[in-house]
């Protein structure tokens, strides 16, 4: 691996075995790997205060999203889950790039769920999958002819 002059972190992609390295885990997917059978994880390997700054602030939001992200895994991960209702400008960034297409459902299930704990629309595409509802059920009760429908629709309710 070739490190650029100005990295402030390097990434470390790895399976979800915790923090034994002693590096901070920063992200942590919601499915299991088909090849190993361990959920995805990112630790931050900071080089710099800049690249620890980052790794901190990155940590802080994998303990702010963990509490939206454990209803979707199988096991708990050893994370503290912090039940943090307010949108910060990072959620509102991350809303937006989810909305545009930028980020998938599952990298933003945090910031989702703080906006719609703040938004008095109804959104029920995007609510109803966020509490839960299987894709297939959803695109039944809103008359939406497929997953590809129903992401856009959430897309559209995110905006």
């Amino acid at each position: 691996m070739t490190i650029s002059p100005s990295a402030s972190a390097i990434p470390l992609s790895c399976g979800a075995s915790g923090n034994a390295a002693g590096l901070p885990l920063v992200r942590l997917g919601t499915h299991r790997e088909a090849s190993s059978g361990c959920y995805t994880a990112m630790a931050l390997y900071p080089l710099t205060a800049a690249g620890r700054q980052l790794a901190q602030r990155e940590a802080q939001r994998l303990q702010r999203d963990e509490y939206w992200l454990r209803p979707w895994r199988e096991e708990s991960a050893p994370l503290p889950a912090v039940a943090d209702a307010m949108l910060s400008d990072e959620d509102w960034l991350e809303a937006a790039s989810f909305a545009f297409a930028h980020r998938p459902l599952a990298a933003a299930l945090g910031c989702l769920n703080r906006l719609l704990m703040q938004a008095d629309m109804p959104l029920p595409a995007l609510r109803g999958r966020l509490q839960g509802k299987e894709e297939a059920a959803l695109c039944a009760v809103l008359q939406l002819t497929g997953r590809k429908a129903l992401q856009a629709r959430w897309r559209r309710e995110g905006r």
